[in-house]
C-alpha cells in the first residue's frame, strides 16, 4: 500500500514514516529541560522556534508544564493511537482523560498495527508498565487485554459456562491450551479427551469446548476439562444424534465380556453388546483397542441425568419410534407448515406432508394466534425426548 493511500484511508500524521529516530535531536534545549529527560517529538524544521517561544511563554506565565496528572503503573487507561512509528516500532497514543502521551511497543499489542493505519478500533484500554529496556513507562494493550480475559475465565468457572481453547503444547502431566490467544491454562492429560488419548501429538493446534475444572491460585493457573464440557452439554448434543445413520467409531478398550465400548466424533461414547455380534468369541480375539467399527444408534434412554447411548450393528434394530422422530426432524426442522385448531382441547395441528402433529397450547395462546399467524415454523425437533418446538409466522 503506498503513502498516498495510506493517507486517503487515515488521519495519521504520517511524517512519523521518515527515515530518522524517533526524537528530535537537533533542538538546543535548556540544561533543566536536558536533565529532567524532556523529548521533543516534532521532526519538522520549525520545532526549534515552537520550543523557544513554548520555555517563553511557560516563564512568562510561570506555569509548569509537566504538572498534569501523572500515570500510575499497573493502573487500566482508555487511549486513543494517534500515530504509528514503524521505525521505532511503536504505536503513539494520547489517554483519554488528561491528554498524557502513552508509547505502546509493538510487541505489547495483540492486533495488527496496520489496522490502526487504516483508522480501525483506534481506541483501546492498556495497562502502564516500566519497560525493561529503556526503564520508561509504556502501555501494553496485550496485557491488558490478558487481564480482561483472565476476568472472563472467572465468569465461566462461576457460571459452569463452556467456551472455546486452542490446544499450543505438550508438557508433563498434560496440555498448555490458550483462551483467546492471550490466557494460558492446563487440560490434564486425563480431563483432555473422551476416553484414552492414543496419540497426544494429534491435539496439538486443536481447538475444542472446554470448562473450568479448577482455579490454581498458587501458581495463577485455571484448570480446564474436556470431560466436565462433555457432561455438562450431553443434554444438547444428545439430541444431534440421526437414527438411521451409519457412524465409524473406535474402540475404547479390548473388548469385554459383555461387548465393547465405542466413542465417536470424538464426543460420544456408546456400548454394542455382545448379543449384536455372531460369533463374539471370535471377536473378542480379533478387535483390540483403538480398531475401528461400523455401527447404528439403536436406542438412548436416561436415568436420572445420565444418558445411555445403545449402539447396534443391525439397522433393521433401531428404535422404531426415535428413527420415526429422526426422520420428522430431517423432514421439517426450519421449514413453514399450516394447521388446523382444535378448541374442543386447545391444540392445533400441524400439517407435515400428509401427516398431522398435535401440539396442546395454553387457550389465550390459542386464542391470540388463530388470527394473527396462519403458520408455523419448526424451529427444533428432539427425537430423545419426543419433542417438537415451533414458532407461529406472522401473516
Amino acid at each position: 500500500m503506498s503513502e498516498d493511500n495510506l493517507k486517503q484511508e487515515s488521519e495519521f500524521d504520517f511524517s512519523i514514516f521518515e527515515n530518522t529516530g524517533k526524537y528530535n535531536t537537533k533542538v538546543k534545549m535548556t540544561e533543566k529541560d536536558l536533565k529532567g529527560g524532556a523529548r521533543i517529538l516534532c521532526k519538522e524544521s520549525y520545532a526549534q522556534e515552537l520550543y523557544d517561544m513554548l520555555k517563553e511563554y511557560e516563564n512568562s506565565a510561570r506555569i509548569d508544564i509537566h504538572a498534569t496528572k501523572d500515570l500510575i503503573e499497573n493502573e487500566i487507561y482508555t487511549v486513543t493511537a494517534k500515530q504509528v512509528s514503524f521505525e521505532d516500532r511503536m504505536i503513539v497514543a494520547r489517554e483519554n482523560n488528561s491528554g498524557i502521551q502513552i508509547d505502546i511497543p509493538f510487541r505489547e499489542f495483540s492486533r495488527d498495527v496496520e489496522s490502526l493505519i487504516k483508522g480501525e478500533n483506534l481506541e483501546f484500554k492498556v495497562i502502564i508498565l516500566k519497560s525493561s529496556k529503556s526503564n520508561e513507562y509504556v502501555g501494553s494493550e496485550k496485557k491488558c487485554l490478558a487481564i480482561n480475559h483472565r476476568t472472563e475465565l472467572g465468569k465461566h468457572l462461576e457460571d459452569n459456562s463452556w467456551f472455546e481453547v486452542e490446544i499450543i503444547k505438550l508438557i508433563k502431566g498434560g496440555y498448555l491450551a490458550k483462551y483467546k490467544d492471550s490466557v494460558e491454562c492446563f487440560i490434564p492429560g486425563s480431563q483432555a479427551a473422551a476416553n484414552i488419548i492414543r496419540d497426544f501429538n494429534k491435539l496439538i493446534g486443536k481447538k475444542m469446548n472446554v470448562m473450568v475444572d479448577n482455579y490454581d491460585a498458587s501458581n495463577d493457573l485455571y484448570i480446564l476439562s474436556y470431560k466436565k464440557y462433555i457432561k455438562h452439554s450431553m443434554p444438547t448434543m444428545v439430541s444431534e444424534l440421526e437414527f438411521g445413520r451409519q457412524y465409524t467409531g473406535t474402540l475404547t478398550n479390548n473388548p469385554y465380556d459383555f461387548g465393547v465400548f465405542v466413542e465417536f466424533e470424538d464426543y460420544f461414547t456408546g456400548l454394542i453388546h455382545s448379543t449384536e455380534f455372531e460369533d463374539y468369541n471370535s471377536v473378542k480375539r480379533s478387535l483390540r483397542s483403538g480398531d475401528e467399527i461400523n455401527f447404528y444408534i439403536k436406542n438412548v434412554t436416561k436415568k436420572g441425568k445420565q444418558y445411555r447411548i445403545v449402539l447396534t450393528l443391525d439397522p433393521d434394530s433401531i428404535d422404531s419410534e426415535k428413527k420415526q422422530w429422526s426422520d420428522l426432524r430431517d423432514r421439517t426442522e426450519n421449514k413453514v407448515f399450516e394447521y388446523d385448531v382444535d378448541s374442543s382441547s386447545n391444540s392445533i395441528k400441524i400439517h407435515i406432508d400428509n401427516d398431522l402433529y398435535e401440539v396442546t397450547l395454553r387457550r389465550r395462546d390459542l386464542e391470540r394466534n388463530l388470527s394473527l399467524y396462519p403458520k408455523v415454523r419448526v424451529s427444533s425437533v428432539d427425537p430423545i425426548n419426543k419433542n417438537l418446538k415451533f414458532e407461529f409466522v406472522e401473516r
